[in-house]
């Protein structure tokens, strides 16, 4: 009997030595981090005068997109026009105005530069 029960463990051992090895499976995917970057993000202008505001935006992999999904505006109602492509015309008035860029497929996300107009 003591023969039996030495050989019981012994064949576990060998079984737990040749099993295959687990493989550790791939850390998830990081979740999406939306991004925006607006430059200039200060600028100081003649009275009429034009800027051209660039942003860059990063994308969730896989997606596609027609155009960069930004809005333009100008925060105050007096501050100047922004077209659809960022360049801002400013307007007959001095004063200090701010354009803001949001992304419209995450619209909490945005950033504002400052216009000083002389």
């Amino acid at each position: 009997m003591k023969t039996r029960l030495l050989a019981a463990p012994a064949v576990l051992l060998i079984f737990a030595c040749t099993a295959p090895k687990e493989t550790v499976p791939p850390a998830p995917p990081e979740p999406f981090v939306p991004r925006l970057t607006l430059r200039p993000v200060a600028v100081s202008l003649a009275k009429g005068a034009t800027q051209s505001f660039q942003v860059e935006i990063n994308y969730p992999e896989g997606a596609r997109y027609l155009r960069q999904p930004v809005s333009w505006g100008v925060l105050e109602a007096t501050g100047g026009t922004i077209n659809p492509a960022g360049l801002y015309t400013a307007p007959a008035t001095a004063g200090t105005f701010h354009v803001r860029v949001t992304r419209e497929d995450f619209p909490e996300i945005g950033a504002t530069a400052t216009v000083t107009v002389k």
